[in-house]
């Protein structure tokens, strides 16, 4: 079993180096995954071969690329998962890697945290929303988006050729007339009947071949039904259609037509920088330069070009069959081309080239792309050295005015949020060197049921830092183990005075401040005067950010808890649902959620409940419409 473990470093010694080189010698001799793993079960490196055997052995060779040679220094142990084929251990090895984002794998940065367009194709009237994550919802999602700009203008474009609903799911359930959106013409008000569902997908299925970049095809599909209206005497109608063609055509021309032959195909560029480098993929579709993306490659220093262009088509491409297009150029394919088409073609569905073109149009392509790829690197890398100095300021600055013995490299904020002490939350939020660590955020749920700040803020710290010291004496690299450089509590000489105690009865030296909202003062355990930060001090946006993130993680879960709640009582009121079929139900569902998001045909899927029990839960839940809080972990 692969477990996700800390970053303890180890050297191995050299009786662990021997029985590693025994297993690898053990390895199995078919297709499949190796995971190299350090002496704390650290996961270092994942790596698919067809033939295991011999590609493992090959670590034990006597010239190593440095970073392997610094890998198997490291290595204290090897696992091997067996796979049929090897597309199918180029699959496993995407998905292990995207997991776990071993150190020493080329690994697709911050690919998750991208905004994507989302048309929920599965929903009775889809809309067009801007998502952070794909999800298996029967949705198309297109993107990533490396600017926010381009998805705004994404937006803005697709809002001036086609009229669709913009409100969210719950004013469109209880909408009963057009709103001003219908009376500007930008959508055709389905909430109030004035539109055929037959209609309106048809609108929305030209929003995805827009987004899919068939421009010409929809300019076709369009121009179809204009004339088709203009025959049946609906001349309203064929206006609004002649007036997207016209909108259409604008974006058309002002595209550049880069190929003669209307193919869609991606063009991938590569620039190194440092230890990383930076990929820029030109999108062209029918023929024309749609636009480009940039991102960053983390460990590809000394790693030869096709191995990094494989890994970034590998995880880019590898969950996203609607983004796929015939064909992607790179300036280096390797010997690998035939098994990334055919992990292209099972990802999309159909047949995808990669090609390396040494003359014609096709070559010029990539080497415009890496062109592009270069200007990345002059236009990202200062934008981030940047950031990174203003952030490495900051913590200098935060530093010398609370007196603190090191940089505070990792902040921890917490904050609880109640209301009369019902439903209590706390939330954990972390800056590791100034950016925000989500994946070290917790929450959590406050047993006590009465208002009390004081005794929530020092039950989350004692369970926190209990539940670290508890993984710290097993040896554990959990999360908890790691602890911070500095504590910020929201409040003032409360809230410090309580966390002081906590750390104390722990026999824990860890700074602890508070941030009070009123004036943005600091207040430290054991001082009367709070510290004042000047007004445009780095070290008082650092922690006034940290601050508002505890803030808005607590009140969303608090949320969540409260919404939970309320729809759960409101199954209570369900005419003919009764305590045996609501259990049914919670127990198909799992949860409130899930419920208040099913659709009518799934939820008499559970026994016992038809179509009008169906209706009728739905709409008691839709009655109670709660905000959502965000999926991040319980503690």
């Amino acid at each position: 079993m692969i477990e996700e473990l800390g970053t303890k470093r180890a050297v191995v010694r050299d009786s662990s180096r021997e029985d590693l080189r025994r297993k690898a010698l053990e390895a199995p001799e078919g297709p499949g995954v190796y995971i190299f793993k350090g002496a704390d079960g650290e996961i270092l490196y994942i790596g698919k071969a067809r033939l295991l055997r011999n590609r493992v052995r090959s670590y034990f060779g006597p010239d190593l690329p440095p970073k392997t040679r610094a890998m198997m220094e490291r290595a204290a142990d090897v696992e091997f998962i067996t796979a049929d084929s090897e597309a199918e251990a180029l699959i496993l090895e995407s998905n292990l890697v995207k997991k776990h984002k071993p150190r020493y794998n080329i690994l697709l940065k911050d690919d998750k945290h991208y905004p994507y367009l989302r048309v929920g194709l599965a929903d009775e009237w889809p809309g067009v929303t801007i998502a952070r994550r794909m999800k298996k919802d029967g949705a198309r999602y297109f993107g990533p988006y490396t600017r926010a700009g381009a998805v705004r203008e994404t937006l803005r474009l697709l809002r001036k050729i086609f009229p669709y609903r913009t409100c969210k799911d719950t004013t469109f359930k209880t909408q009963t007339r057009p709103c001003l959106e219908y009376h500007l013409g930008r959508c055709p008000a389905p909430c109030a009947g004035l539109c055929s569902r037959e209609a309106y997908m048809e609108t929305i299925q030209e929003v995805v071949r827009f987004l899919e970049g068939k421009r010409q095809e929809v300019r076709d599909s369009l121009e179809r039904r204009m004339k088709a209206r203009a025959e049946a005497l609906d001349f309203e109608g064929a206006a609004k259609l002649r007036d997207q063609i016209r909108a259409l055509d604008q974006i058309m021309s002002a595209q550049k037509a880069i190929t003669a032959d209307m193919k869609d195909r991606d063009v991938l560029g590569f620039h190194p920088y440092g230890e990383d480098g930076y990929v820029a993929v030109l999108v062209v579709r029918e023929g024309r330069l749609l636009g480009r993306e940039g991102f960053r490659l983390a460990g590809t220093r000394d790693e030869p070009l096709s191995e990094v262009l494989a890994a970034f088509i590998v995880q880019y491409y590898g969950s996203r069959a609607a983004a796929v297009p015939e064909e992607i150029l790179v300036p280096d394919a390797g010997a690998d081309t035939a098994l990334l088409e055919d992990l292209l073609r099972r990802v999309s569905g159909h047949s995808v080239k990669v090609l390396a073109p040494k003359r014609g149009f096709k070559k010029d392509l990539v080497d415009m792309a890496m062109d592009n790829a270069r200007v990345l690197v002059s236009e990202l890398v200062p934008l981030e050295e940047r950031k990174k100095a203003e952030n490495e300021k900051a913590m200098e600055d935060l530093a010398r005015e609370l007196g603190l013995p090191v940089l505070p490299r990792r902040i921890e904020g917490y904050d609880v949020s109640n209301i009369g002490g019902k439903d209590a939350s706390a939330s954990l939020v972390v800056l590791q060197d100034g950016k925000p660590d989500k994946s070290s955020y917790r929450r959590f749920k406050i047993s006590l049921d009465e208002p009390n700040d004081y005794a929530m803020m020092e039950e989350v710290l004692r369970r926190r830092f209990s539940r670290g010291l508890q993984e710290r004496r097993e040896g554990k690299s959990g999360k908890f183990s790691v602890f911070p450089d500095l504590i910020l509590v929201d409040g003032g000489k409360g809230q410090v005075s309580v966390a002081a105690k906590v750390l104390k009865d722990f026999g824990l030296d860890i700074p602890v401040a508070g941030l009070a909202k009123k004036n943005e003062e600091i207040y430290l355990p054991g001082r009367e005067d709070p510290v004042v930060l000047p007004r445009d001090s780095g070290a008082l946006f650092l922690v006034m950010r940290l601050r508002n993130e505890a803030h808005r993680f607590a009140v969303s879960y608090h949320r969540k808890l409260r919404s939970a709640k309320s729809r759960e009582s409101a199954l209570n009121d369900v005419p003919g649902l009764g305590e045996e079929r609501k259990k049914a139900l919670l127990a198909h569902f799992e949860s409130i959620e899930k419920i208040a998001t099913a659709s009518p045909e799934e939820i008499q899927n559970v026994p016992g409940i038809g179509p009008v029990l169906a209706a009728r839960i739905l709409e008691a839940l839709s009655a109670r419409g709660a905000e959502k809080g965000p999926g991040e972990k319980d503690s």
